[in-house]
């Protein structure tokens, strides 16, 4: 019988696996507390800070935000392409940073929380492993080689060409590949934190609600869902740039919801990545309904 141990040796690169069952316990685990890049799953602690400042009142989701030129992000997303002058609300922006990983909806709301606040948050919940110094602007430019973090048009066509070239020239010691400077975490820091979301320890009811009613509305779905049974409920964020690919998130299953955090580093040979992720994905479905 094929064992996660088995895919993860079929991958080229560094594999981290996390999951633990709301109910019973269980746990599953493959270099738990490996640092791995965030990618675009870092809006989930981005997503979940929001609703720790909604609850202290500290921000109101109705408030609106005028899109401008200066404030476009190269990378995934619809915001960029849409004309300056609409007025999305943080909620509308919430939802886009999630279900269609948007990444000028993200530098919005990171800067909108605030860095420090962030990351000031992470350590406070004694997620050791996660630091998030970067947002989505800064990570591109450094990934397309661009030392000068602007807003101008120029800069945006620039690095969005080159991450649509699939970052061709990527010198491997850029800042965004450098795990001292870049969005980190670990498989277990975001099982952690989806369970303090699950779990209603961190924000109130309504927001916990909140949280995983954006998560499930995820439009990307090549990873944890994708070998899972047709219907089954899953909240959940995916992530990759250069040699990078994870997906963290809760899955409902017939014995009970579980959290699960796949993540991915140094990636050689991508062919087939999601596919094996899913796979990975799958297997720890089939454990934890087998408990």
């Amino acid at each position: 019988m094929t064992t996660i141990n088995d895919v993860i040796a079929e991958i080229d690169g560094s594999v981290g696996v996390a999951a633990e069952h709301f109910g019973g316990g269980d746990k599953i685990s493959h270099d738990p507390d490996g640092l791995y890049f965030t990618a675009s799953t870092f809006k989930v602690p981005l997503l979940v800070e929001l609703y720790r400042q909604v609850d202290a009142q500290e921000i109101d989701l109705e408030r609106r935000v005028e899109l401008t030129d200066s404030l476009r992000v190269p990378g995934s997303g619809v915001l960029r392409e849409l004309g300056v002058g609409i007025q999305p609300t943080l909620y509308d922006l919430a939802l886009l940073m999630i279900i269609v990983s948007d990444n000028l909806a993200t530098d919005i709301l990171y800067h909108t929380v605030g860095r420090d606040n962030l990351n000031a948050t992470m350590e406070r919940l004694g997620l050791a492993n996660t630091r998030l110094p970067m947002s989505c602007r800064e990570l591109l430019f450094s990934l397309a080689g661009e030392t000068d973090v602007d807003d101008s048009l120029d800069s945006f066509q620039r690095v969005g060409d080159a991450v649509e070239a699939g970052y061709r020239g990527l010198s491997p010691n850029c800042d965004a590949l450098n795990e001292d400077l870049s969005d980190v975490s670990s498989p277990n820091d975001m099982i952690r934190l989806l369970g303090m979301v699950y779990k209603q320890e961190l924000l109130s009811a309504d927001s916990s609600d909140s949280v995983l009613h954006i998560l499930k509305r995820q439009k990307l779905n090549s990873i944890i869902p994708f070998y899972l049974p047709p219907g089954t409920v899953v909240a959940h964020k995916t992530g990759g740039v250069k040699s990078v690919r994870c997906d963290v998130g809760i899955v409902w299953s017939p014995s009970g919801p579980y959290s699960v955090a796949i993540m991915a580093k140094k990636i050689g040979d991508a062919t087939d990545l999601d596919s094996k992720l899913a796979r990975i994905s799958r297997l720890i479905y089939d454990e934890m309904t087998a408990s």
